[in-house]
């Protein structure tokens, strides 16, 4: 992932399989009112609501954070013990593209964002892989052909998920239904972070939120019906180096970036570090350094903890 200065974009809002795109230089926004906003965010109150739906209640192995390395490898990651346990190597038949981004839904897949543009499905606990049919909207250098990604539940006390899409290069923030594959824009980042690369998580209280690769790095708190910018936090001394990712479990979040070439595990003390942001204290810690392998996306469903013992 890269910045890029803002200019003329791609903008879909039709099945992507379909490859219909129109240039423009303005935003094609959803209104503000189709995407709801519910829950209590961790830097304010927004409303609540929003009916339970009849989506099973979450299996416990999909309440953990998941990581995927840079050779492939999906972790498991627990928050209150620090502890990361390997899945087994990723083997997709992508023709060579490897991942970027991930995301995962409530049932345990992860939605897995290659090089080449492309989203593929693993099962959490098979591993299998499932191509789906999303086709990026623009090529090399076109919007939405390089982008962060998270879910996030509808409302507050919902079982029912949205997945968001963050353009690396700048156009803000979108919304793919993971049943047709359609792509919408939402609309664009506002205030100090507009045209900003993001990666995106999201929480089981209907939040959404950003880490902005800004210098030094921001955690923002983002509207879901505009993409407008609710509130952000400074992240002192936290840069996103050369591979970044992003996750929430508990009322914390969890930021892994790395500035060294180590891929694979090497017991040479290089790979990502793992920081937390605490935003109940402020607090902004290297919890876990250099651990060895290099995280180049991350990804927690809805059914992750929202609050955690303080």
């Amino acid at each position: 992932m890269r910045l890029s200065s803002r200019g003329p974009f791609v903008a879909c809002a039709l099945v992507l399989s379909l490859g219909a795109c129109k240039k423009s230089t303005a935003l094609e926004e959803e209104p503000g009112g189709a995407l709801d906003d519910g829950g209590a965010g961790v830097f304010g109150e927004n409303k609540d609501g929003g009916p339970t739906s009849n989506v099973p209640e979450c299996a416990e192995e999909t309440k953990d954070i998941f990581v995927i390395s840079e050779e492939k490898s999906l972790y498991s990651f627990h928050p209150p013990t620090l502890a990361f346990k390997n899945l087994g190597l990723i083997d997709c038949p992508t023709g060579g593209a490897t991942p970027t981004s991930m995301a995962v839904d409530r049932f345990g897949k992860a939605w897995v964002r290659h090089t080449d543009g492309a989203i593929w499905k693993v099962d959490t606990k098979t591993l299998a892989c499932e191509e789906t049919k999303f086709a990026p909207p623009g090529e090399g250098d076109g919007a939405f052909f390089k982008f962060g990604m998270g879910f996030a539940s509808t409302s507050k006390g919902s079982s029912n998920e949205e997945l968001f899409l963050a353009d690396s290069l700048g156009t803000g923030l979108a919304q793919l239904d993971t049943r047709t594959l359609t792509l919408k824009i939402v609309g664009p980042f506002t205030g100090e972070l507009d045209g900003k690369t993001a990666e995106l998580t999201g929480t089981g209280d209907g939040k959404l939120y950003g880490f902005f690769v800004t210098a030094p790095a921001r955690v923002a708190e983002i509207s879901k019906g505009t993409g407008a910018i609710i509130n952000s936090k400074e992240l002192p001394d936290v840069y996103a180096g050369n591979a970044w990712a992003f996750s929430f479990y508990a009322g914390d979040f969890y930021i892994y970036t790395s500035s060294d070439g180590g891929g694979l595990p090497n017991g040479g003390g290089l790979g990502s570090d793992v920081t937390r942001y605490r935003p109940s204290d402020g607090s902004v810690e290297v919890v876990k350094p250099k651990i060895g392998f290099k995280i180049v996306g991350a990804g927690v469903s809805t059914c992750a903890p929202t609050t955690g013992p303080r």
